[in-house]
């Protein structure tokens, strides 16, 4: 899409994500800088919060975690980024 568009919102872990759209700005500045989009489970949301609490002991908001669920085994990149630095 060239414009955003309205979604209906879920209740969700992520519920900083869950806009019904995204806002002009914030759509023109990833529209310019995303390589790729991918789309995580609640599940896997789930994973990614329980993941940082155990191994880094931080709390985050699900929003927060969703950055880190594609990349843990099992996650769509997780072979992509294996032996690389990563910035989530």
């Amino acid at each position: 899409h060239g414009s955003p568009i309205v979604t209906p919102t879920v209740s969700t872990l992520a519920d900083g994500l869950a806009v019904p759209t995204v806002g002009s700005n914030a759509f023109l500045v990833a529209k310019e800088y995303t390589d790729d989009v991918c789309v995580v489970q609640e599940r896997e949301v789930a994973l990614s919060i329980l993941r940082l609490l155990e191994h880094e002991k931080v709390v985050v908001e699900g929003g927060g975690a969703t950055g880190l669920a594609p990349i843990l085994p099992g996650g769509q990149y997780h072979n992509q980024v294996q032996g690389k630095k990563v910035v989530v």
